[in-house]
């Protein structure tokens, strides 16, 4: 495993302001994220946003996370969001289904849209029609777009914490193996 490329920064290596703002946000990402303070103080007010104010429902939400996180190979925003998906409800057949993906029996249509956008998205940067209709038959024009910045805002931030090998938080849920490729 490679180690952590910056370490986050403790309580004493920070200005009175950021100390303030990550408070209420005491992870390894923010931490880290602090060498760059600037940058940090202006993102993390669209970062609580998109993350507890857009239009999505919270489960539409946090399938799409899921999924990217998965499609990324992200073990910090898997385990964060796992956690995260249990608080608002989700059972562990919610979450093994993100891992199967779309073509799960588990998921309702508009679900089963939702996971095969985020791995268009990252595989062509596109969805197609029939997936877009999916979506747009159970959201409004608000939800779709807050659906397209959950999943660009998830994607970047599995590229940061993958780029700078942040380490998940104590006692999260790992990211799932990956299953044997079938010969």
């Amino acid at each position: 495993m490679t180690v952590q490329r910056l370490p986050p920064l403790g309580d004493s290596e920070l200005a009175e302001d950021l100390r303030d703002l990550l408070a209420a946000w005491p992870y390894r990402l923010h931490r880290t994220l602090a060498h760059s303070p600037e940058s940090l103080v202006r993102w993390m007010p669209w970062a609580e946003h998109i993350l507890l104010r857009n239009r999505l429902p919270a489960r539409d939400r946090e399938i799409a996370i899921l999924r990217v996180a998965w499609n990324a190979a992200c073990a910090y925003e898997w385990g964060m969001h796992a956690m995260v998906a249990r608080r608002i409800g989700m059972t562990d057949a919610d979450i093994d289904a993100v891992v199967e993906g779309a073509a799960s029996a588990h998921w309702q249509p508009h679900e089963a849209a939702l996971v095969s956008a985020v791995d268009q998205l990252m595989a062509t940067h596109r969805i197609d029609d029939p997936t877009w209709a999916g979506l747009a038959a159970r959201h409004e024009p608000a939800a779709l777009v807050d659906f397209l910045y959950v999943t660009g805002q998830f994607m970047m931030i599995a590229w940061i914490l993958n780029g700078l090998a942040i380490a998940p938080e104590e006692g999260l849920e790992p990211l799932p193996a990956r299953p044997a490729a079938r010969s």
